[in-house]
């Protein structure tokens, strides 16, 4: 594993409290008491001990026997796939240990999250500490942060610690009573434990008036108590502080530090300064930068005098100074320290960090040293392997503290990286201005060829995700004979473009062979992303031929194959999975998993906002919005269309409106408003581009297009004749390259257009047919989607006519389930009964009644997913479509 991506254990751990810390006794029993609270929050500025308390918590329920975990936040986390990998690390130990509760994944996109929404209430508490949140400024990270609060099983309580209110949608604990919230006036010292606190520093007794008084002077803010303790050298001290400060508390801070950093030795005021600009302290480090050979020494004694100084490992190896501490340490530097001393310690630092390979931290420090060049070079040598990594969101964070004409004066390695960090950030214009810096340099350069080669890679994921699929194709056909043969992260990212492109040509042999090469070039180097895009290529090809059932295996073995060949004992998939959603979405949906469809949405909804491919981005809107209709919210449904074109921008606006205000039409029309739909698709008519100038979609245009509303809306206009012929051109098409998904539209299609010119014969005849297609790749909402007309034309289906043709009873049972007549389904071999658990029989029992998610989950005191989570259950083991068929095979077979 690359340096870049070295895990920090240290994260994981808390910080050893500092000598001479008062316990918080009232506190600590408040909260051992209140066991109905789900979530603590410590909001309060530095200084108010927030970790402390959390440190201590953390270590009376260790005593107790309780599962605990800890995370440290810093900066480093606003890269949602960094964020994500140490949420899973602080939490998998856990997993483990209860994963006899949740050994069966779900059926399709499994991850460790929708795992935690299936551990049992029963299960054995854990208590999360999460400290420092306030450190998560980036909306994608927030977005995960949010994603893990809401869910959280009723078996994990979270503890955050942050110095601002956190926007993770705490609301509805609160409302429900599950928040416990300790702010400035809870976390302050009482009276009592001032006392406690001075009483361990002087060895008489003091004057109930002189703690009075500290205590008002200070107004219970545990640090400037500990300032105050540092600070003073004898009772007289004392006194005279609690005399003399009557300031505001930020004044009394930075006075009391000054005389506490003054009062110390000067070897150890040397050192407090020249070391607190370091992320981390260790004794090597220390000694590197500051050119001493004693830091060992010096970092022990700060820890025994407690002078805001805790250890973060178990070893006592590496250290930390208070931030509030640290922060005042750092104006002081600057004031008593030359610049040049300051950034030569830093330079010294940045330099053992990049030997020991924690790159973050030297590439923060080069930029304090003032270095860019520096700080671009190790930016440089890591950003390669960001890229393999998909860290996107570090590498942007990055180039956002760089001068930009320093930037574009450095060498390629980094604008590269930048430019496929804005590419699946979804900024692609940002990414084809990079291109076009680095295009000429690359290019006229021999020696670059590797970069330029992977240059051109990119370029042609960005025409791909742009819809120019026939221009990324040729460009990728061009290069590859020189490119494919080494078997690198270009041949991989080069063939994954490729295999895309091929299936828009019906080429899906050729496809699959590119895909087979480019998930052996990912799983060669590591790249879990280009691993996920190559079996996420893979699963398209086979639901665009119709094999839906085996396109959801390919989705599925994501994760699967990830597991097996990237995964470190911390390594977690969220990210590599994301361009497969819309694709899993899209396929459920036909077979009428409704649930299942709704909830992987809504799970990844506030992720895939960012999906780079219009393709993709659109898939998932139209898909979402196809569920609400077919949950009856037609409003919904376009609300959702209005939302996506809101969302859209750039160059790229044109062309995704169209579609989605197509998709409007076959909404309005459904919902029976068609005047109003007509007249929107008349405009619509006007406003299409003329041959090759539209942007071409692979799958979402395929299955979802302009092409076939347009055909929709000629059929009710009463114009069959003409839909007829264009139906029949487009059929012919669908058929010769195996296009069957697109088939089976087509021809439900041509079976309207039949009948509306009074041919109901073979409009029958033409149903069957499709029924037949339709049962052969196990598709469903095709046909509800075609609303009342295709309805009453199945009705009418002559039940011989079906059982004529092949699999005669196998089609018949199909027929009957699309029209909602449900038959149990044979038992399995030996007579088995299926077996419910009694959690699903309370279920289904509440099915029966009617009842929703909501409700359900309400009655159980379960969260609404994992209600989700045993319906899918039921239905899997009842062999059910929907609710209402698995409630009629559960009464047929007297399971409830």
């Amino acid at each position: 594993m690359n340096a870049a991506m070295t895990f920090n254990r240290s994260k994981l751990l808390p910080p050893v409290s500092m000598r001479g810390s008062v316990s918080r006794d009232h506190l600590l029993r408040s909260l051992d008491e209140q066991t109905h609270a789900r979530v603590v929050l410590l909001l309060a500025p530095a200084g108010y001990g927030k970790t402390t308390l959390m440190s201590q918590w953390m270590q009376r329920l260790d005593a107790a026997g309780e599962r605990t975990s800890w995370l440290t936040l810093d900066a480093t986390d606003n890269d949602p796939v960094r964020l994500v990998h140490y949420l899973y690390g602080a939490l998998r130990e856990w997993m483990q240990w209860v994963s006899g509760g949740v050994a069966e994944a779900p059926p399709v996109q499994a991850d460790w999250m929708s795992l935690l929404e299936r551990v049992d209430h029963g299960a054995p508490r854990l208590t999360l500490f999460l400290d420092e949140l306030e450190k998560l400024t980036d909306p994608a990270a927030l977005l995960v942060a949010r994603m893990l609060v809401s869910r959280l099983p009723r078996s994990i309580r979270l503890v955050i610690g942050s110095r601002d209110k956190p926007a993770l949608g705490l609301e509805r604990f609160r409302v429900r009573g599950e928040l416990i919230e300790l702010t400035v006036g809870s976390l302050r010292f009482s009276a009592d434990e001032t006392r406690r606190f001075l009483g361990e520093r002087f060895t008489r007794p003091l004057a109930g008036w002189l703690i009075d008084k500290v205590q008002s002077m200070t107004d219970g803010w545990p640090a400037a108590l500990q300032l105050t303790a540092l600070a003073t050298r004898s009772e007289q001290d004392l006194e005279r502080y609690a005399v003399d400060l009557s300031d505001g508390l930020g004044n009394i801070a930075d006075y009391l530090a000054e005389d506490v950093l003054q009062a110390q030795p000067a070897e150890l005021r040397a050192f407090l300064l020249e070391t607190c600009g370091l992320p981390r302290l260790g004794a090597a480090v220390c000694d590197a930068a500051t050119g001493r050979h004693d830091s060992a020494r010096l970092l022990q004694t700060l820890e025994r005098h407690g002078l805001f100084t805790s250890a973060i490992d178990a070893s006592h190896s590496w250290f930390r100074y208070h931030p509030l501490f640290a922060e005042f340490l750092r104006d002081q530097q600057a004031a008593q320290l030359p610049r040049e001393r300051v950034e030569a310690i830093h330079r010294s630092a940045a330099g053992w960090f990049s030997r020991q390979g924690a790159a973050m931290d030297a590439v923060d420090l080069w930029l304090l040293a003032g270095d860019s060049e520096a700080a671009i070079a190790e930016m440089a040598r890591c950003a390669p392997e960001l890229v393999i990594q998909a860290q996107f969101g570090t590498i942007l964070r990055w180039i956002q503290r760089l001068d930009a004409a320093v930037l574009a004066a450095a060498g390629p390695e980094l604008p590269l990286a930048a430019a496929w960090a804005c590419g699946f950030a979804g900024d692609l214009d940002t990414a084809w201005r990079w291109v076009a810096v680095l295009e000429p340099k690359l290019e006229a350069n021999p020696a670059q060829r590797t970069l330029h080669d992977r240059l051109v890679a990119l370029e042609a994921v960005l025409m791909a995700f742009s819809g120019q699929t026939r221009a990324a194709l040729q460009l990728g056909l061009t290069h590859w004979e020189r490119v494919g043969g080494d078997h690198d992260f270009t041949a991989g990212a080069l063939a994954n473009v490729i295999s895309y492109c091929l299936i828009e040509q019906g080429d899906f042999e050729r496809a699959q062979r590119f895909c087979s090469i480019a998930r052996s070039c990912n799983e060669q180097v590591g790249s879990a992303l280009g691993l996920g895009y190559a079996l996420t290529i893979s699963g398209s090809i086979e639901a665009v031929q119709g094999r839906l059932d085996r396109a959801i295996e390919v989705f599925a073995e994501v994760d699967r194959v990830v597991s097996l060949k990237l995964r470190e004992p911390w390594f977690e998939t969220t990210h590599v999975k994301l361009a497969s959603i819309g694709l899993v979405a899209s396929v459920l949906y036909e077979q009428d998993r409704l649930d299942e469809t709704d909830e992987l949405l809504q799970r990844y909804f506030p992720l895939l906002i960012r999906q780079p491919s219009v393709d993709l981005q659109l898939l998932n809107h139209v898909v979402r919005s196809r569920v609400r209709a077919a949950q009856g919210d037609t409003a919904g449904a376009l609300q959702t269309l209005d939302q996506a074109i809101h969302a859209a921008g750039g160059a790229r606006f044109d062309s995704v409106r169209r579609l989605l205000d197509w998709e409007r039409v076959r909404i309005e029309l459904l919902a029976g408003r068609r005047e109003q739909a007509l007249a929107f698709a008349d405009v619509l008519a006007g406003r299409e581009p003329s041959d090759g100038e539209a942007a071409r979609w692979l799958y979402v245009e395929e299955l979802y297009g302009a092409d076939l509303q347009a055909l929709r809306c000629r059929i009710v206009r009463g114009n069959a004749a003409a839909a007829l012929v264009q139906i029949d051109g487009l059929a012919a098409q669908a058929q010769a390259a195996g296009r069957r998904w697109r088939l089976l539209k087509l021809r439900l299609l041509r079976t309207l257009a039949l009948d509306a010119q009074g041919q109901r014969p073979k409009a029958l005849a033409e149903l069957a047919g499709a029924l037949s297609l339709g049962h052969q790749i196990n598709a469903r909402r095709s046909f509800a989607d075609e609303g009342p007309p295709l309805d009453a034309l199945l009705a009418e289906l002559p039940q011989p006519l079906l059982a004529a043709q092949r699999d005669g009873e196998a089609l018949l049972r199909y027929w009957r389930a699309l029209r909602g007549e449900f038959s149990p389904p044979p038992l399995p071999d030996g007579g088995e009964r299926v077996v419910l658990s009694e959690r699903e029989r309370s279920i289904l029992r509440l099915l029966a009644t009617g009842l929703g998610n909501e409700p359900i989950a309400a009655q159980l005191f379960l969260s609404v997913n994992t209600v989700k989570w045993h319906i899918r259950r039921i239905l899997e083991k009842l062999k059910a479509r929907n609710r209402s068929e698995a409630v009629f095979i559960a009464r047929q077979g007297d399971l409830l």
